[in-house]
């Protein structure tokens, strides 16, 4: 997720269960050109690994070199996004919207493939109209993705089960996601969206029979699903997390966000610490303290007062 999933995230997602994380999502424009702001995002941790870069361009002929380039840096894997509905993407043509040109999609995973060793992922949604705003003229699903790339050895798609119609509040289309997962022979299977509650999560992976969920949204102010959801899955129970934890987690984030970034970055934290204390009786007096921080004491003064 763009502006959130830095190193400081990762290593809090990895410490409660992560099994794989992702970077932020790089342009394959801003990579071949050697942006350094971009080429900053590819930077990781050895206790992260395994880290997957995602990357996300329209234009195929960019993608070898930007993929040497992710593939330099010792990265775990490549993730191509073909989903991301927002404006600034799909709006030019990129993300879920390059669906509707199909050629263009199995050449940039083809010259991907080609131009490194790390495995390469894939990154879609359920479905997106044929023709924008017209409806009647059909639609692109997932399964037309998958038979588009049957030949080529991707190491895993990640599913998003709602349309680019519905981007992030509709219903997930939970049938599709299992139709995908039956006709996906290639690789790995993972659904993304369908988070709601740890069992109901649960449950949709068994009856996508799904090999796994890529979490995002979801994570924000409560990583440690992670392990709650692998909880429920062995013994069927999972623990409730504790204010203390909540507390130790939010502070510890904090210090390794400042570590990485200092203190011109360190702006960035509140976003978290707002997800942090949702739900907390005291949650709107903590916030109006909590966008004001400038460092990590800062934070910590604030969560050892309650």
């Amino acid at each position: 997720m763009a502006g959130l999933t830095d190193s400081a995230w990762r290593q809090i997602c990895k410490q409660w269960g992560a099994d794989v994380v992702h970077t932020e999502f790089v342009s394959v424009d801003a990579l071949y050109y050697q942006n350094k702001k971009s080429l900053k995002l590819l930077e990781y941790r050895a206790k992260e690994q395994p880290v997957v870069v995602q990357i996300f361009g329209k234009r195929a002929e960019l993608y070898p070199r930007a993929a040497k380039i992710v593939e330099a840096t010792g990265i775990a894997g490549l993730d191509i996004n073909f989903g991301c509905p927002a404006k600034k993407v799909a709006g030019h043509g990129g993300g879920i919207c390059l669906l509707r040109d199909m050629d263009t999609v199995k050449k940039i995973v083809a010259t991907t493939i080609e131009s490194v060793k790390i495995p390469v992922s894939v990154k879609t949604r359920v479905s997106i109209n044929a023709i924008q705003n017209n409806p009647s003229q059909g639609k692109i699903t997932v399964l037309d993705f998958v038979d588009a790339l049957s030949e080529f050895p991707i190491a895993a798609m990640i599913v998003h089960g709602r349309s680019y119609e519905v981007p992030f509040n509709g219903p997930v289309d939970l049938e599709m996601l299992k139709k995908a997962k039956s006709k996906f022979k290639n690789g790995i299977f993972l659904i993304n969206g369908s988070f709601q509650t740890i069992e109901s999560v649960v449950k949709d992976l068994k009856y996508t029979q799904a090999d796994g969920i890529a979490l995002s949204r979801a994570l924000l102010g409560q990583p440690w699903i992670f392990q709650q959801i692998k909880d429920y899955i062995k013994t069927n129970k999972y623990k409730k997390i504790t204010w203390s934890a909540i507390k130790k987690t939010a502070v510890q984030h904090a210090e390794l966000l400042w570590q990485s970034k200092g203190p011109k970055g360190f702006p960035e934290m509140r976003k978290h610490l707002l997800y942090y204390v949702k739900g907390h009786p005291q949650a709107s007096s903590l916030r109006k303290q909590l966008v004001a921080v400038e460092n990590p004491q800062d934070v910590k003064k604030i969560f050892k007062s309650l």
